[in-house]
């Protein structure tokens, strides 16, 4: 077996463990695989990358906001969340700044 086949295969155990919600040690005594084995494989593929290759690309959204005003009249303020961050936008906020705090804050 190449050392591509290898891999291929045991990426596809580390795919069926992270299904199985078994620990290391009960899938592998159930697969018939040296436990110790089976976890140097699981470190080699991190969880984000055993599913399909993602991009890591953002992608933006554009935002209208010619009518923010009129459709928030209610609220003085709203609050923007990015992660863990919470930014408050108040009227008359400027929406090129809004747009680059947002992007930093993604990055």
């Amino acid at each position: 077996m190449s050392r591509e086949e290898v891999r291929i295969q045991w990426k596809t155990r580390v795919q069926e463990f992270r299904g199985s919600g078994q620990t290391a040690a009960e899938w592998c005594r159930v697969h018939h695989l040296n436990v110790n084995q089976f976890r140097r494989w699981l470190h080699k593929f991190p969880e984000q990358n055993v599913g399909e290759e993602t991009s890591s690309t953002i992608r933006w959204l554009s935002v209208k906001t010619e009518n923010f005003a009129t459709n928030v009249a209610s609220a003085s303020t709203i609050t923007v969340r990015v992660g863990a961050a919470h930014v408050e936008v108040r009227d008359g906020f400027n929406p090129t700044l809004l747009k680059q705090v947002v992007q930093a804050l993604a990055e």
